[in-house]
């Protein structure tokens, strides 16, 4: 098979897509690797960037200067993207290796936070510039080879190839960051590019392999060269400051758009696939106009000025967006066809923003490569302009991401932008002889948009707060008044504060929210002390402490009411984060900034513990949710892997995680990933909202104690929650790696892993979905003592009451438990809801009313109403007194057989009697009394954890095989059933009392 000369041109220009294609899954992928060695996506994008944009300004400007002394481009064309193909494919072991090497050998020798930030700047330019240079290579060179071979149309040529190579890299965005990763993980997506870029070697080998190409043309006389020089200059200089400009219009863009579309990942892609689609629609519209043009200087320098104009334009839609997603997210249901829309409204706000300016942005280089070529400098102009506009783009991506964010913030970036387009393209304008009315009337009402922009359209502090892409509301609740709101290196942080509750947020979603005036404290408040103080009633000797992520600062406040505690270090790696915590918080957490053992570092994580040259006792983990982009690697397997490390012999760790905008199969991922490198771990429910997992590296947890946390501030920060004794604690307490363990461990979900990230690709999905793990925490307040059936562990001492203003379900049935007790003491029932009143009034009514068949089952509901709302909340000698009440009623004496069984049942449940269940359980299952699928699941339920609790594994195994397709399985009992089901089939099922 042969093609046609102007087919092989054609075939040449189309598979240029590719080497786009493959150029920003490098992009992309590299940024993820590079986030996990420097530990935050704004740094790592920060880097690849500017390490991509480095690397490919220099190979242009190398081709540019040797081009001519290359006899066929094309060919050399083959073998930098096969050598780029080879790189892609050992990319993987070879990070592996460097960055294992540098955590374990070379870091930690290092002690200057300088000389450590230089050595990772280093490696990770080393990792990646070879590729990027070679990637530099490749436009230069088949642009130039195709001049060469068709001279006759070489700007359309050069147009031609932007909009291709720019199309494939919006494509290659999409398909990497939603497709490929998910599918092969990190590795396999880059290996996937690098068998790309081998097989593009060899169809463009094939294409050209009897192609003659000519010699490059000779450059133009030198007095035609001399006279060009200060036009060329002025090229050279506008392409590189349109690179600065273009990427503080990115940089400005993806953060400001991060507050409406959500700071995932797929978010990021959206908006970097729109930027790119913006530049290739550009490319192909002026591919056909770029011959005809007759000015092309005035051209040139009124599409900047346009472009300029349509940036700053964009500071007036910014918060029109804001409307446009609280609109769809009220208008859409939360579906998985509704997250489809949610991603397609996402883009489409993204290309409303983006795509008018970076369509001009994709006309520039063209246009410039073309004249520059024009005016004597061949093929050089090529490499020249490109290197130009890539160096330009390198140092607008150092000076926003470090300079110019912090200091003037989204508004500033932009405009600062558009400020450089405009003047840039104002310095040929004026210089004309004189504009024609038309142009002058365009120029005026250019600069008159600029200057209103910049004067009258302010970003609105409500909506950037708002969290819209969560909230479904394009502004704060009525009332709320933004007290901070800062552009940081990394995140935008604000305040929000609203009768006296104040709320620190990242990207407008919040991290912690603390009561500051009068009333009950905050549901985050609770979890935030708890994140503290259990663990410290686990470690007798918490001497050295570290807390990752600040939030509030209220973590790090408890930690420090334990007169234990010998040195805490706070990790955060944004600086206004502490910043908006001192403004917000001072009065509750003045001794986080006051007490010497104190110690606020803005580190990354992983960096922070590679130089610290001691282990800790204690390390509390309490990040941003676990969607947001670059957090999930504070959940994965490598990281607790690697956090073991930084602990003693015998630390704990505690993991912070929601329960809400996620699933059950996320939780079962992050302890997937956490339990290979723990001896022991607990799940607890914090706030039927929150959980967090305690471990070990021991063998087991110890039980909390209360010795541990009897200092003056520490007592009054758990009484502040409703914490009042280390029974709250207990309570609280899901399940371990013995019960629980074997269960989540049975889910099909992956251990989230940095190279197979399963929670960056589900977790923003989820969010959107509302879905929720309350499963979990629905193990606390089920109606049988569960765990304590399976254990044996039982609480110390009578129920205390709970704290009034206590908003934990569990803690509302337990005051109804408490008040039955009091009831049938003879206290009185004055608080005792209508249906429980009722039921104790049924349970006392005469002998005669137990003869009716309708009120006898009365009778019976009435009971399991009772064993419902107090067996699972009272102490077994608490409970005697109901049931001596209940055996004492007059229907009582009249009950035979199987429904004689099933109350006797009940209260052997009640008793923990562990012979009396099993035998009871097992006979009512044989006789098929239990009729309804609700008291069949109770009854396998407790019939099976009894079994397990005696050791006999199999016998319970059979038990639940049986009764599977019987039982309700949508019922309260459906997860308890399948955590005995996974014990049952577990190689250790049998939990140590």
């Amino acid at each position: 098979m042969s093609l046609s000369d102007s087919g092989r041109r054609r075939f040449l220009l189309a598979v240029f897509v590719v080497s786009g294609f493959t150029g920003l899954i490098y992009e992309s992928i590299w940024s993820h690797y590079l986030q996990l060695f420097l530990g935050h996506a704004a740094y790592a994008q920060t880097l690849v960037l500017a390490i991509f944009m480095g690397g490919m300004a220099l190979g242009s400007w190398l081709i540019a200067h040797w081009s001519v002394h290359i006899r066929r481009l094309l060919w050399g064309y083959v073998l930098v993207e096969a050598l780029i193909g080879i790189f892609g494919l050992v990319f993987h072991p070879l990070y592996l290796a460097a960055t294992e090497y540098s955590f374990a050998g070379v870091i930690p020798r290092l002690s200057a936070p300088l000389s450590i930030q230089l050595y990772e700047w280093t490696l990770g330019a080393l990792l990646i510039f070879p590729q990027s240079t070679l990637l530099g290579m490749t436009f230069p060179l088949i642009s130039g080879g195709l001049i060469r071979r068709w001279p006759q149309r070489p700007g359309e040529t050069l147009a031609t190839l932007y909009f291709t190579n720019s199309l494939g890299a919006a494509v290659g965005v999409l398909v990497s960051g939603f497709v490929l990763i998910a599918w092969v993980g990190l590795p396999g997506t880059i290996r996937t590019a690098g068998w790309l870029n081998l097989a593009l070697a060899l169809a463009v080998g094939w294409a050209v392999r009897a192609q003659r190409e000519p010699a490059a043309e000779p450059p133009s006389s030198p007095g035609r060269q001399s006279r060009a020089d200060g036009l060329g200059r002025w090229f050279v200089t506008a392409a590189f400051l349109s690179g600065v400009a273009s990427f503080l219009y990115e940089l400005g863009w993806i953060r400001m758009l991060s507050l409406v579309l959500g700071s995932a990942t797929h978010s990021f892609e959206l908006m970097l696939a729109a930027f790119i689609f913006g530049l290739a629609c550009g490319g192909l519209y002026v591919r056909r106009r770029i011959e005809r043009i007759g000015d092309p200087l005035a051209y040139v320098a009124w599409v900047m000025i346009v472009m300029g104009t349509l940036a700053a334009l964009t500071m007036a839609a910014y918060n029109l967006s804001f409307d446009a997603m609280a609109w769809f997210l009220r208008s859409f249901a939360r579906t998985p066809d509704g997250y489809v829309g949610f991603n397609l409204v996402s883009q489409i706000i993204c290309a409303i923003i983006m795509i008018p300016a970076t369509f001009c942005a994709g006309m520039t280089l063209p246009l410039l490569t073309r004249e520059l070529m024009r005016r004597g400098r061949g093929e050089r102009a090529i490499g020249t302009i490109y290197s130009a506009n890539t160096l330009g783009a390198i140092l607008g991506v150092l000076v926003t991401t470090h300079l110019l964010m912090p200091a003037i913030g989204v508004k500033g970036v932009i405009l600062t932008g558009a400020a450089i387009h405009i003047g840039v393209g104002l310095s040929r304008v004026l210089g004309r002889t004189r504009l024609a009315p038309p142009a002058a009337v365009a120029l005026a009402a250019c600069l008159a948009a600029f200057a209103l922009t910049w004067l009258l359209v302010h970003p609105d502090p409500l909506r950037m707060t708002s969290g819209v892409y969560r909230t479904g509301s394009a502004t704060v609740p009525e009332g709320a008044v933004v007290d901070y709101l800062r552009d940081g290196k990394t995140a935008t942080i604000s305040l929000v504060e609203k009768n006296g509750r104040v709320t620190i947020a990242t990207n407008g979603k919040p991290d912690a929210g603390i009561q500051m005036g009068p009333g009950v404290p905050s549901p985050d408040e609770v979890t935030m002390v708890m994140a503290a103080a259990l663990p410290l009633s686990m470690q007798p000797h918490p001497l050295r402490v570290a807390n990752i992520g600040f939030g509030s600062g209220l973590t790090t406040h408890t930690l420090l009411a334990s007169d234990r505690v010998q040195r805490l270090d706070s990790i955060e790696i944004e600086p206004f984060m502490i910043q908006a915590a001192r403004k917000g918080y001072l009065a509750r957490i003045h001794n986080v900034f006051e007490d010497p053992r104190s110690h606020i570092v803005i580190e990354d994580a992983r960096t922070f513990f590679a130089t610290s040259h001691q282990r800790y006792d204690l390390i509390v983990s309490e990040p941003s949710n676990p969607w947001v982009s670059g957090v999930a690697t504070l959940f994965s397997d490598e990281f607790y892997d690697r956090i073991t490390h930084y602990l003693t012999p015998d630390g704990y760790f505690a993991q912070w995680m929601q329960l809400y905008e996620t699933n059950t199969g996320i939780v079962a991922s992050v302890v997937k990933a956490l339990a290979p490198h723990f001896g022991a771990y607990a799940l607890y429910n914090v706030d039927d909202v929150d959980l967090l997992i305690i471990a070990t590296r021991g063998r087991t947890l110890r039980q909390p104690d209360a010795q541990l946390l009897q200092a003056p501030l520490m007592r009054s920060e758990l009484d502040r929650v409703g914490i009042q004794s280390v029974a709250d604690f207990d309570s609280r307490e899901i399940g371990d790696n013995r019960t629980i363990g074997p269960l989540l461990q049975s889910f099909p979900d992956p251990a989230n892993s940095d190279f197979y990230p399963y929670i960056d690709l589900n977790g923003p999905r989820l969010r959107y979905l509302r879905r929720n793990a309350i499963d979990l925490p629905a193990l606390t307040v089920l109606s049988i003592p569960l765990f304590e059936l399976l254990t044996g562990s039982a609480p110390a001492g009578p129920t205390r009451e709970p704290a009034l203003d206590s908003a934990l379900f569990r803690d509302r049935l337990v005051g109804r438990a408490l008040n039955i007790r009091s009831s049938v003491a003879g206290t009185g029932r004055d608080s005792m809801d209508p249906y429980t009143a009722a039921y104790l009034h049924t349970i006392n009514m005469p002998r005669e009313y137990c003869s009716d068949a309708d009120e006898g089952g009365d009778w019976q509901n009435a009971v399991r109403g009772i064993s419902d709302e107090t067996t699972a909340f009272l102490s077994a000698a608490e409970l005697d007194g109901i049931w001596s009440m209940i055996t004492a009623s007059p229907c009582y004496g009249t009950l035979t057989g199987e429904t004689r069984a099933w109350i006797d049942l009940l209260q052997a449940v009640a008793r923990r009697d562990l012979t009396q269940i099993a035998t009871l359980g097992s006979a009512l299952l044989a006789s098929d009394v239990p009729e309804s699928g609700d008291d069949r699941a109770y009854v396998t339920t407790v019939t099976a954890a009894v079994y397990l609790r005696q050791g006999d594994a199999q016998r319970a195994r059979t038990l639940l095989d049986q009764q599977w397709d019987k039982v309700d399985h949508g019922g309260r009992f459906e997860f308890a059933l399948r955590e005995l089901k996974a014990l049952a089939r577990s190689p250790a099922p049998v939990p140590a009392p």
